[in-house]
């Protein structure tokens, strides 16, 4: 439990480690050069609708609607996947935006407020958080899952909104999030939110008597 705790906790700091490099050989690198590829050579007309789709469906706001849906209208199963999603991407979120005021990168459009900057993307890793759960939970829909993750970091670069490494960090923080949360999978179904508060609130209305 402890090694599988550290890898991932590694991978983490990976991330964060690296960013610290990115920004300074931007303009040369590697990332630079794979961005102008896709952002650029890229361009079809044809491929500007199913790229902007991609991206509207890793918006948060669609995630937690696909974890409700399913949580809502699925069975018992489909209830504990959409909960471990639900946990998996409001863990990597907070990860995510951490990192963003940490290392405030400009957007290839340009500088943005620092809370909505470039490294690393939000939609790849809402959606390799998603891909990961459920694909953990479902395997036999792993390949369009994976498929449709990539989809989504892979529109970010082609419409201009970030770099490849800002994806491909994203997607590793999603991964490594969902992976975490799946090794504490009994601990968080196990875990009831109004269960707690009720527990919570009684202590406080009951107060203990001795001195």
């Amino acid at each position: 439990m402890k090694n599988k705790i550290l890898k991932i906790s590694l991978i983490l700091f990976f991330v964060v480690s690296s960013s610290a490099f990115s920004g300074y050989c931007q303009a040369e690198s590697l990332d630079q050069r794979l961005f102008d590829q896709i952002h650029t050579r890229w361009q079809r007309d044809w491929l500007d609708g199913p790229m902007q789709f991609c991206t509207d469906a890793g918006d948060t706001k669609v995630g937690i609607a696909i974890c409700a849906g399913v949580g809502l209208f699925g069975g018992e199963k489909a209830r504990q996947s959409a909960k471990l999603a639900l946990t998996a991407d409001g863990a990597s979120a907070v990860i995510t935006y951490s990192l963003k005021n940490i290392v405030n990168r400009d957007r290839p459009e340009g500088p943005t407020e620092r809370s909505n900057s470039s490294f690393p993307s939000g939609h790849a890793t809402g959606a390799f958080a998603l891909a990961t759960v459920f694909s953990h939970q479902y395997p036999k829909l792993s390949i369009p899952l994976y498929t449709a993750a990539t989809g989504v970091a892979v529109s970010r670069i082609y419409l201009g909104r970030h770099y490849p490494s800002d994806v491909l960090a994203g997607a590793v923080v999603g991964f490594a999030t969902a992976k975490l949360t799946l090794h504490f999978k009994e601990q968080i179904l196990g875990f009831e939110f109004d269960t707690f508060l009720h527990n919570v609130f009684s202590k406080d209305e009951n107060p203990d008597p001795s001195p």
